[in-house]
């Protein structure tokens, strides 16, 4: 039986992969790199609660590395998202 807490992981992970989808439907509807940019954070974001979790296939892996491991895709995303913010799309230029 699952706990709360993988509830909720498992939650999260079926939102991000909502969000995904959401986003590439918008991407392919506008263009916008932007929206591409941000559904691969969204997909980082369910892959980085899947590795949290990965420990219960592979009891043998080492916390230090699971914890590297997720760090650097929460940086990814973060990283991801704010290029997403910042980048500039064809349209009308500030004068």
């Amino acid at each position: 039986m699952l706990d709360i807490d993988q509830l909720l992981s498992l939650g999260i992970v079926t939102f991000s992969l909502l969000l995904t989808g959401a986003s590439l439907i918008a991407y392919k509807r506008t263009g916008l790199r932007k929206f591409f940019i941000v559904s691969l954070a969204f997909l980082l974001y369910a892959v980085k609660e899947l590795v949290e979790h990965v420990d219960i296939v592979f009891p043998d892996i080492e916390n230090s590395t699971l914890e590297l491991m997720t760090n650097l895709v929460e940086f990814l995303v973060i990283a991801l998202f704010f290029v997403a913010v910042a980048i500039r799309e064809g349209g009308k230029k500030d004068e």
